[in-house]
């Protein structure tokens, strides 16, 4: 289980690794394009949805070693044979026949956002906001900060907000009402997670 752990952790470390270093090379120069920040909040909600199915396959995974303490070492400890009791192979034969995730992608975010991403995105969000209003110099009046929001004179303003305020919005709301990592992993409900015999 260590390998997954890691496979969660180095997506997560690069995730962090690319904020630090886009955030140090832009507020390093004033010449610096702000929008290297929009593409580093990018990279990292593709780095959550990367980590989202690894997170997926994990959880596949320990609920079969689940099924597999329940049904056979439960009741070896018990002193029954573990081989003509229960269910549980056949609930672990058809699972790995047709193998599906127990958790979905969307639900697998959520939790990744709650665990370890929406500080990223804030953090992110608040160096990209810093940038625009100290480089070049600070603004004289908020309608000079407003125009700042626009990308290499193409994309407006009102559209660049409209995408970064729609972003941080989800983003808190899915991490908000997203379920904790120890809730998911305790397998309580749904068909799968049937008491095993």
């Amino acid at each position: 289980m260590s390998v997954w752990r890691q496979r969660l952790d180095v997506t997560t470390n690069w995730a962090m690794l690319l904020a630090v270093a886009l955030t140090t090379f832009s507020l390093g120069s004033r010449d610096v394009p702000h929008f290297i920040l929009l593409l580093g909040l990018a990279a990292v909600l593709v780095s959550i949805v990367i980590e989202a199915q690894r997170y997926a396959n994990l959880h596949h995974i320990l609920w079969r070693l689940h099924v597999i303490e329940r049904g056979y070492f439960a009741a070896m400890l018990r002193g029954e044979d573990p081989l003509h009791q229960g269910e549980w192979r056949d609930l672990l034969a058809g699972d790995l026949e047709t193998s599906r995730a127990y958790i979905g992608l969307f639900s697998a975010i959520r939790a990744r956002l709650r665990r370890n991403y929406i500080l990223l995105i804030y953090f992110v969000t608040a160096v990209w906001i810093t940038k625009l209003f100290i480089h070049p110099s600070s603004p004289a009046s908020a309608v000079e900060f407003y125009h700042r929001f626009t990308v290499a004179g193409i994309i407006p303003p009102w559209l660049v907000v409209l995408l970064a305020v729609t972003i941080i919005l989800v983003s808190t709301l899915l991490a908000a009402t997203g379920p904790c990592t120890e809730e998911i992993e305790e397998f309580p409900q749904g068909p799968a997670r049937q008491e095993i015999p």
